[in-house]
């Protein structure tokens, strides 16, 4: 990832014209930017914001932060709090769901699991993969 960053910004600054500093803030949200075209359009197809939008439940599913650190909690892309709360697994009582709102994802790999584990591995890949 951290190599994927780097030739990101080498690319912006030779080939855009870009500044050192233009490219590294844009090579450095990538996670951002995949988040806001890419995870909440699919959050939207499947009705979260409908429960989850601007002064509803938490978290607010629109913003990048509140979902990151759902994110973050967890090691691995699908062993996070994020699609454990959305694909409604391990929830410690079976007659109380981990998530009120039903299973969002019918499996951790269909959607909108399935772009929130790219959302993971663009954000903690390569920090995390470890042998």
């Amino acid at each position: 990832m951290i190599m994927k960053k780097f030739l990101i910004i080498i690319n912006l600054i030779i080939f855009c014209n870009y500044s050192v500093t233009n490219a590294q803030e844009i090579a450095f949200n990538l996670g951002e930017n995949f988040f806001y075209t890419q995870v909440i359009p699919k959050l939207a197809e499947n009705g979260c914001i409908a429960c989850h939008g601007v002064g509803y439940l938490r978290p607010k599913v629109t913003d990048y932060k509140d979902l990151l650190k759902r994110l973050a909690i967890g090691d691995s892309e699908i062993n996070n709090a994020l699609i454990y709360k959305i694909a409604n697994v391990r929830s410690i009582n079976p007659e109380i769901p981990n998530h009120p709102g039903g299973q969002r994802c019918k499996t951790v790999d269909s959607e909108p699991c399935k772009t929130i584990q790219k959302w993971w591995q663009i954000e903690f890949g390569d920090q995390r993969d470890v042998e």
